[in-house]
């Protein structure tokens, strides 16, 4: 039972409860407390995701060593597999898209975890090479496919201020998982054997299935006797309403789960496909949008900055420890646990989320300064302003993050969410794909130039996801009526009405 501050007990128990949480116990607890989403829903999902990440993790860093040094495929042919499996995945995130639109995002979510799940425990059984070289190609169409799905489902269920704080939370506690999901994987490194390779498999393949389970009950929870109702009110008094400007698109303040949001979620939990989707253009064809898609995946070339170029760099163009590596790895870990949720209330609305970008470009832009000028001191400044860059590269990548996670949502119109989402994915996948080739090839033999061209690359970016972001403009309803019909109705002797309200009809309101 709670109650207001003047209710609260006091004496000596509140005296012992106040040092308890002072003590280092009470401020974990309350940190644990400060990243988790607000919402039980939310909640949910967040545990769903550390399940997930923790066998990711684990994946990540026993499997190559696995396929290589134990079921003996040469490594160069894994090496093969894995960049044509790339490839697969830069397109499989749009036709799974189309068919979320058409069946509902988190029935497809749930399939595709379902699908993960069984894939990842069929490693396990994988002995050779053609096996693993189709699974991996499958399964990775299968990732890639569910990343920009998570943003609609979470969108869905939560909606409106909740929205990024959670998306924020996930990714925070999903990075706690990983780092659990390593040490994990230490212990099966360290044993070698082949039935512990095995059991590894078998628990990255549970967690799927573990938030797929989470996933479809809070679906389910809407299909129940009172969630159905809901579900089923909420569409007839939008049928009965009309489309409205309002819904064609999220204006400049977004303050909480209006129609837009809870339509989808309602239609589909109460088993209701939408029988009249709005007719919305390709996001191939939507010009502004793509131009945003490709800024975002160009800005998120700090990717590639710390997780290939980093280490390079530190120990061919500095006089840094190659050790400073994992500490580097583990500030940008660490920060970016706490940053998430803490920038997350400032992209609570469209307009703040497109402010953000600024306050991502400077630290960037700073980062490749200090990057360049650690290459001209002794080993132990250039360690220090390592970690100075780092921080710096860190602070830009969450408030980058969060902000265009906001942002890429709200440019997404609602009958084709995950379709817009999916296509938005492709500009991350495409970094993934240029990057590497970009930070070996240019950044790093240019040196200090290669420091600078990349500062120039960001500022474009980041120009370019303010001058393309944003919210759509809202529709106008048409003016009075104009003289001509006006003059008909008075030759017919009919008066012409000058105070009915006009509404516009489904043909004016676009998406």
């Amino acid at each position: 039972m709670s109650g207001s501050p003047a209710s609260a007990p006091s004496g000596p128990g509140t005296d012992r409860a106040d040092g308890a949480a002072g003590r280092p116990s009470g401020r974990l607890l309350r940190f644990v407390l400060a990243i988790l989403p607000r919402t039980a829903a939310g909640r949910k999902l967040a545990a769903g995701a550390v399940a997930d990440s923790v066998g990711s993790g684990m994946f990540l860093a026993a499997s190559t060593l696995y396929f290589v040094t134990v079921v003996g495929i040469p490594a160069t042919r894994v090496g093969a597999v894995i960049s044509i499996a790339g490839i697969i995945g830069l397109i499989s995130p749009v036709p799974f898209g189309r068919l979320a639109d058409r069946v509902g995002p988190t029935r497809v979510y749930v399939a595709l975890l379902a699908a993960r799940g069984v894939g990842y425990a069929g490693f396990a059984l994988v002995d050779s090479f053609w096996p693993y070289a189709v699974l991996t190609c499958v399964l990775t169409a299968l990732d890639r496919g569910c990343s920009p799905l998570q943003q609609v489902v979470v969108g869905l269920i939560e909606g409106g201020e909740n929205q990024a704080r959670t998306m924020a939370s996930i990714r925070s506690v999903r990075n706690i998982g990983l780092t659990a999901g390593f040490l994990l994987a230490g212990a099966v490194l360290a044993i070698e054997h082949r039935a512990a390779f095995a059991a590894l498999f078998l628990g990255n393949a549970l967690t799927f299935f573990v938030i797929a389970l989470v996933v479809e009950r809070l679906r389910r929870g809407l299909e129940s006797p009172a969630g159905a109702t809901t579900a089923k009110q909420a569409g007839a008094v939008a049928k009965q309403a009309g489309p409205g400007p309002e819904k064609a698109g999220p204006g400049p303040e977004k303050a909480g789960a209006g129609p837009e949001e809870t339509g989808p979620l309602a239609q589909e939990a109460a088993g209701e496909p939408d029988s009249g989707p709005a007719r919305v253009r390709s996001p191939f064809l939507d010009l502004r949008f793509l131009l945003f898609t490709v800024s975002n995946g160009i800005l998120s070339l700090h990717d590639s900055v710390l997780f290939l170029l980093l280490p390079l760099w530190l120990t061919t163009a500095t006089s840094a420890p190659a050790s400073a590596v994992s500490v580097l790895l583990a500030v940008n870990t660490v920060l970016t646990v706490l940053l998430q949720v803490y920038v997350a209330k400032f992209a609570d609305t469209t307009a703040r989320a497109l402010r953000l970008i600024w306050f991502a470009l400077v630290p960037l832009l700073l980062s490749c300064g200090v990057f360049a000028g650690a290459e001209y001191v002794p080993a132990w400044p250039a360690a220090a302003f390592a970690v100075i860059a780092v921080v710096l590269l860190t602070v830009g990548e969450n408030v980058h993050s969060v902000a265009v996670w906001n942002l890429s949502y709200d440019m997404s119109p609602a009958p084709a969410r995950a379709r817009y989402l999916a296509t938005f994915s492709l500009g991350v996948t495409g970094q993934q794909i240029v990057g590497p080739v970009l930070m070996t090839a240019v950044v790093l033999p240019l040196g200090t130039s290669g420091w600078a061209l990349l500062a120039g690359v960001f500022l474009l970016a980041g120009l370019g996801l303010r001058a393309t972001g944003g919210p759509r403009p809202a529709p106008t309803a048409d003016p009075a009526p104009a003289p001509e019909p006006a003059a008909t109705a008075g030759a017919t002797g009919s008066p012409a009405s000058t105070d009915t309200p006009t509404t516009p009809t489904p043909s004016e309101v676009t998406s």
